[in-house]
């Protein structure tokens, strides 16, 4: 075993997220990582992965096309695969070489949704975006002329937490296909709410063998602005996907 379990399961209970680094020399990195995702549950494989190893590596370049995690400019507030019905619960970031400008270039961003949630409900506008974000249902897509998604950002779980939902760009371009903008009730709403995961949320600087473990319901990540070098080696990234874990997951009602 990698990592404590009863420690990682505490805190994803407690914060959403918990964050550790690995010692050097520890096997190699995909089964380390793949490991780890076993020990907490289903695997979840995203298309064109291995299922026997469903690990992404990331390759950071300039390309307009590249995927949000290989781009230079920071990726903002999310949980990952906000537009899939049923989205893994737990998403784990491994990294094997930071960022060749060290500092925070490339660091995480994480905040606990209960408190972004408990910051939202210390002000009116707060308050108010809380009520839409529950009530409502939102138009989410991924891309660019795909049929919207519709979620309620904030659900409630089982055992009465609230999970979140959230990818801004997916949530503007849903916007923008079923309604032409995003309205001005939910555009308020989603800024009050970034708001607040800047109030409550740390910054965590990565380096090599920094393992992040992060709930997509009960926390928000992001990772800040990367360097593109060309010639120095970039930073890389494993990213594996828990479905559903085996004690303690979120499930929505």
């Amino acid at each position: 075993m990698h990592v404590p379990l009863d420690d990682v399961q505490a805190r994803l209970r407690q914060e959403g997220y918990y964050v550790a680094r690995l010692p050097a020399g520890e096997g190699d990195p995909v089964q380390v990582l793949v490991e780890i995702a076993r020990s907490l549950g289903e695997l979840f494989v995203p298309v064109d992965c291995d299922p026997a190893a469903p690990v992404i590596r990331t390759a950071p370049a300039r390309r307009r096309r590249a995927a949000p995690f290989d781009r230079a400019e920071q990726i903002g507030w999310h949980g990952d695969f906000s537009t899939y019905q049923d989205r893994p619960e737990l998403s784990l970031v491994y990294i094997t070489r930071p960022d060749p400008r060290g500092g925070d270039y490339g660091a995480w961003r994480l905040a606990s949704v209960a408190r972004v949630i408990e910051a939202l409900r210390a002000t009116d506008e707060g308050r108010a975006a809380v009520d839409l974000l529950i009530q409502e249902q939102i138009p989410f897509s991924y891309a660019d002329g795909q049929e919207p998604q519709w979620f309620p950002i904030l659900e409630p779980g089982s055992d009465g937490s609230l999970g979140l939902r959230f990818y801004l760009p997916s949530i503007r371009r849903g916007c923008t296909t079923e309604y032409g903008e995003v309205p001005p009730r939910i555009e308020s709403a989603l800024a009050a709410l970034e708001r607040a995961a800047d109030q409550v949320g740390e910054v965590v600087p990565t380096h090599e063998g920094s393992l992040l473990i992060a709930s997509n319901w009960l926390a928000l990540h992001d990772r800040v602005r990367q360097t593109i070098s060309r010639t120095q080696p970039n930073r890389e990234a494993l990213l594996c996907f828990v479905a559903h874990q085996h004690v303690g997951g979120f499930t929505p009602t």
